[in-house]
């Protein structure tokens, strides 16, 4: 008996595969875990002695009753008027796909996989980051290369000129991006199998740990006075930066493309009470696209006098921290990092560096709790019930706090 649409949606599972009958030698099979697979079986030579073969056909509802019997009926018609095997000819595609898979370039297969990643997960600077990774390193050693023969030795030999450079932690990291864009021609069937993967377990590359520089609290007053006193004539932009870096606790990142409108100096607040705010998007903060929050950073009266300097050099529009030597728009993330160089503190701090200092001392000259000082640096929680914060959560005692760093900073 022929079968319908509403019988094929209805049939059962079982603990065992079976196949039922519809026409003509259609059958649709029906696997434990819910896949339903259309397939024609059939002899060849089309005789009593023929040898019986099944062609599968496609996946059901992918492939609908209607169509399925539409390519029982052209396979036949082949069979009877052309003399094909079905089964033998839809190998021969199969292999003939695969020749044109083996010709593939690992470059093709890392430009589709850069761009399917950059259109979903990824931020703009992490695709970046990525794409100049293989620009330097990657593609010029191996990206003309078919992807179907790509070897462990091929993969070794972009790790080996890396390290020799001496820049290790992006040998490592040229390393993921390989295995990554192997892994997805493994998924869609350029390759079988993915090198880079026993590379990272025999020849891993040296492991190296770097920390952010940063100053002890002792050392504070050194660096404040350099900033106050500007003996290095550095641009009040970058001072600018620089101070509110100190006063904010937020990444570079964060605040070298902040934008004034960004800025509000009479926001509301929980409690009700006006509060000078620096919204920051979500994203521009860290974490996966589709998980970060925009990030509240209630402004002392010194972070809201800074601001209203640097005002008078940019604002009211556009980038806070503009800059007409950058193509972004606004300064570098080394902007700082040079200016402290000049004013001696090379090796010792780094713009990241007073995330570092105000993660320790808040807590320790302040003695404020670690929960609200992690919930004002936006540190990324591990736990995703937790990560679901409300983004205005211990916002009084948050307020209290960085008014009372920026006075602790004016004592130093």
């Amino acid at each position: 008996m022929a079968l319908t649409d509403a019988a094929v949606r209805g049939l059962p599972l079982r603990s065992q595969r079976y196949r039922v009958s519809d026409s003509a030698g259609l059958l649709l099979e029906v696997d434990p875990a819910g896949g339903k697979y259309w397939l024609w079986r059939h002899r060849f030579p089309p005789t009593k002695d023929g040898r019986r073969q099944d062609l599968r056909l496609g996946p059901y509802p992918a492939v609908s009753l209607k169509r399925a019997r539409e390519l029982r009926d052209e396979q036949k018609k082949l069979m009877h008027d052309q003399g094909i095997n079905p089964c033998e000819a839809k190998k021969r595609q199969k292999s003939e796909r695969w020749g044109l898979h083996q010709k593939l370039s690992f470059e093709a297969v890392a430009l589709d996989w850069h761009r399917t990643k950059s259109a979903g997960t990824w931020s703009a600077r992490h695709g970046d980051d990525v794409i100049k990774k293989l620009n330097k390193d990657i593609l010029p050693a191996i990206g003309s290369l078919a992807i179907a023969e790509i070897s462990a030795l091929d993969c070794l030999g972009v790790l080996r000129s890396i390290e020799k450079r001496g820049s290790h932690e992006t040998a490592k990291r040229s390393l993921g991006i390989i295995s990554l864009v192997l892994d997805y021609a493994v998924a869609l069937g350029h390759c079988t199998s993915n090198p880079a993967h026993s590379l990272k377990r025999h020849a891993p590359v040296k492991q190296t740990t770097t920390h952010f520089p940063c100053l002890l609290w002792s050392e504070l007053p050194e660096l404040l006075g350099a900033m106050r006193t500007n003996t290095v004539k550095a641009d009040p932009t970058t001072l600018n930066a620089m101070w509110l870096l100190a006063l904010t606790f937020v990444r570079t990142s964060e605040l070298i493309a902040a934008r004034w409108e960004e800025i509000d100096p009479n926001w509301r607040g929980p409690d009700g009470d006006h509060q000078a705010v620096w919204t920051v998007p979500a994203e521009r903060m860290k974490g996966k696209r589709g998980n970060r929050k925009e990030h509240l950073v209630p402004l002392s009266r010194q972070a809201a006098a800074i601001l209203q300097a640097q005002s008078l050099l940019t604002g009211p529009k556009g980038f806070v921290f503009k800059s007409l030597r950058t193509s972004s728009g606004y300064i570098s993330n080394n902007t700082v990092n040079m200016a402290l160089k000049r004013m001696g503190f090379d090796g010792r701090m780094c713009g990241h560096g007073f995330r570092a200092l105000a993660m320790t001392n808040v807590q320790e000259q302040l003695g404020i709790d670690l929960r609200i000082v992690d919930r004002q640096l936006a540190h990324i929680e591990k736990n995703k019930v937790t990560a679901a914060y409300n983004r205005a959560e211990y916002w009084p005692q948050r307020v209290v706090m960085m008014q009372r760093w920026a006075d602790l900073l004016d004592q130093v």
